[in-house]
């Protein structure tokens, strides 16, 4: 009995580890390399290795089709056929995509200055028209006030215009008054009389 129980604690145990096992998590890692051979067979030496996603030129492929001959950093080598792939790398398609996304940040970082820039021009114009403003508004508030001043300057001219005027018809009217009265009084006065010649 005890010999059962034991062998059950160990087929858990063993059951328990082999699902941990299977359930850790594992990566490839993206340093892979394909090794470049002398010939189109594995047969032949290794010469050297190409990087994963690495650009190539295919120069041509063995009788089988397994082997492909390619040139790489100004060598040349056979490799397998099923590491060669027409598409382009995701590696290049990422630097593809890292340049693009650079030269939009770097437009948008431009556009963004460009705007900063127009934002301050608005903003001084805006403070150049509202201290324009406030000028134009001292200016007719002075441009009011000398309106006003001519206005009174043209009131008093025209009072004292009529008041000379008035002064000219009394001054007139008493020197006509006086020269009736003076004609008046001559009148009145006697006249001489002539002498008669006969008188000597």
């Amino acid at each position: 009995m005890k010999l059962r129980i034991l062998t059950v604690c160990l087929m858990l145990v063993s059951t328990w580890s082999t699902t941990a096992k299977a359930e850790q998590s594992a990566y490839v890692s993206d340093q892979l390399t394909v090794f470049v051979h002398s010939g189109p067979t594995r047969n032949y030496r290794i010469v050297g290795t190409i990087e994963a996603g690495s650009a190539i030129k295919l120069i041509e492929k063995s009788e089988d089709g397994s082997f492909s001959q390619v040139e790489y950093d100004n060598k040349t080598g056979w490799i397998e056929s099923q590491y060669v792939s027409n598409e382009q790398s995701l590696k290049e398609k990422f630097s593809q995509s890292q340049q693009a996304l650079e030269k939009v940040t770097a437009e948008l970082a431009e556009v963004t200055n460009k705007l900063n820039t127009q934002q301050s021009e608005q903003m001084l114009l805006e403070s150049q028209l509202e201290r324009q403003q406030q000028n134009n508004g001292k200016l007719e508030s002075s441009l009011q006030n000398y309106q006003m001043q001519l206005a009174q300057i043209q009131q008093s001219d025209a009072e004292t215009q009529e008041k000379v005027k008035m002064d000219w018809m009394v001054k007139g009217g008493a020197l006509a008054l006086g020269s009736l009265i003076l004609g008046y009084l001559l009148a009145l006065m006697p006249r001489r009389k002539k002498r008669n010649p006969d008188f000597f």
